[in-house]
């Protein structure tokens, strides 16, 4: 019996294995904004995984596609001590908005996608009503000082003369970018993994509820640290 229900085990497992298919690639997001000196950016190259669970052996509600990010958000110093992030909340799914030359509007059509995804080697341009939530601190070493940022108007949190020019994405064999994140907020190490008021939970009734709502996982992920 013991040998039965190890042979059963063993063959689950390759059935799954067999129904699962991985897919990653490099992405570079580069953020361009206009300031009263000029232009300035910032990027950061990330590695997205997906993995496509699919097949008649596997349950309905089994079936579909998981996404991970490893690396660290977009940081662009707008001004002398002053800085934009762009989150990696969503940065996973921009290659599909980015590069309408790979469409695909049916789950059964991913796998073609994601292959060519893979493959392609090149930048698009983000839709604005595609980007990733942007923010900023009142006081960088202050973590609850935490803003939301307004895409369309920059000048609402920086001041006359900014606004934001661009997001690119490029699909590259750059490594994945680190030591910026950690690197420039001295509270990062400190914080690690809970959100940026400390807690380990959200809860309606935090003080900060931005500060609540964002972890430092929306900054730069475990992998790379």
């Amino acid at each position: 019996m013991n040998f039965v229900r190890r042979s059963s085990t063993s063959l689950c497992f390759l059935i799954l294995a067999a129904c699962k298919q991985t897919y990653s690639w490099h992405q570079e997001l580069t953020v361009t904004v206009q300031t009263p000196a000029g232009e300035v950016s910032g990027h950061s190259v990330t590695e997205v995984t997906k993995v496509e669970t699919d097949g008649n052996l596997v349950l309905p509600e089994a079936r579909g596609v998981w996404s991970h990010i490893r690396g660290e958000a977009v940081v662009v110093e707008v001004a002398p001590d002053r800085y934009l992030f762009v989150l990696l909340d969503g940065v996973d799914q921009l290659a599909h908005p980015t590069f309408p030359q790979f469409p695909y509007e049916r789950p059964g059509e991913f796998r073609n996608w994601a292959r060519a995804i893979e493959r392609h080697r090149g930048i698009g341009v983000v839709p604005p009503e595609d980007y990733p939530m942007m923010v900023t601190f009142a006081d960088i070493d202050i973590p609850t000082s935490v803003q939301l940022v307004d895409p369309n108007d920059l000048v609402a949190t920086f001041g006359d003369g900014y606004s934001l020019v661009s997001l690119t994405l490029e699909i590259t064999d750059d490594e994945v970018t680190k030591g910026r994140i950690d690197g420039l907020l001295d509270w990062f190490e400190e914080l690690w993994p809970s959100k940026l008021d400390g807690r380990s939970i959200g809860t309606i009734e935090a003080e900060h509820p931005l500060a609540n709502q964002l972890s430092t996982s929306s900054f730069l992920t475990r992998a790379i640290r």
